[in-house]
């Protein structure tokens, strides 16, 4: 499989309606492997880190469920080594198939959010929250993907997880090519989400001439949406989902999940 480092610049088609956004939310997460294909090695390093610029570090990804489900599905831990910047892992990739490299779901630290029109809006001073608001604590939880090959791609790591958000590869992440499709489905505890935002990064704006703002996507009633970059390079795709708090769980949940990929020519 050929792969393509181009980042200079990027376009998208979707299948559902789509809006340029407005920035780069702060500290977006994102893993990055040393190769996709690792069709003629029997080793890969993966960094992990929270950029405010993709793809390069700037807080590392500390996580204590650091894990790479294999070909044949079964999950090992891995451990990491954090440096300040990035968190670092190696997995053995010594049988075929596709592997999925994953920091597990991590726990963040809670903030004061509150809910303005129906969204929820994080505050720096809670004693400054708008007039009929109430703040309320809420806890980030974060997870990343990547995806990496050895020889023919397999589907058994695509497996959901079933827990929290993220999204399920329909178009195999190995399998993504530059003007084509590749579909997705947004699930949150193993459920279709209907209207979930999700933004397209493009990888490398240090090199273009502009820099180019992300894509927001949306899901359709079945939590599907479809991508299509025009040109070549890595990309990171990701979404945020907020559960409000509850009588039974007095702390809400900011759960973000973001998967890395490679379109080829």
């Amino acid at each position: 499989m050929r792969r393509s480092l181009s980042f200079a610049a990027f376009a998208v088609g979707v299948a559902f309606a789509g809006a340029l956004a407005d920035a780069a939310q702060a500290h977006s997460p994102y893993l990055l492997p040393s190769t996709f294909d690792v069709t003629d090695r029997k080793l890969v390093t993966v960094q992990g880190s929270f950029t405010e610029s993709f793809f390069s570090p700037e807080v590392a990804m500390k996580s204590d469920a650091w894990a790479v489900v294999g070909p044949d599905g079964a999950r090992s831990p891995l451990t990491a080594t954090n440096l300040r910047e990035l968190a670092l892992v190696e997995v053995t990739t010594d049988k075929p198939g596709t592997y999925r490299i994953t920091t597990g779901q991590r726990t963040g630290r809670t903030a004061k959010a509150v809910l303005v029109k129906g969204e929820w809006a994080f505050l720096e001073d809670p004693s400054k929250a708008p007039a009929g608001t109430t703040p309320v604590d809420m806890q980030s939880l974060t997870m990343a993907d990547v995806y990496v090959t050895r020889g023919a791609p397999n589907t058994t790591a695509l497996a959901p997880v079933g827990k929290g958000l993220e999204f399920v590869a329909v178009t195999h992440p190995s399998s993504i090519f530059t003007g084509q499709d590749a579909k997705f489905v947004v699930l949150f505890d193993g459920k279709p989400v209907k209207g979930q935002a999700v933004t397209l990064n493009a990888g490398d704006d240090r090199y273009a001439d502009t820099k180019t703002p992300p894509i927001t996507l949306t899901s359709d009633d079945q939590g599907r949406f479809t991508v299509k970059v025009v040109r070549s390079g890595v990309y990171q795709i990701q979404a945020r989902h907020r559960v409000a708090p509850t009588a039974a769980d007095p702390v809400g949940h900011s759960y973000t999940y973001a998967l890395t990929f490679e379109s080829l020519r």
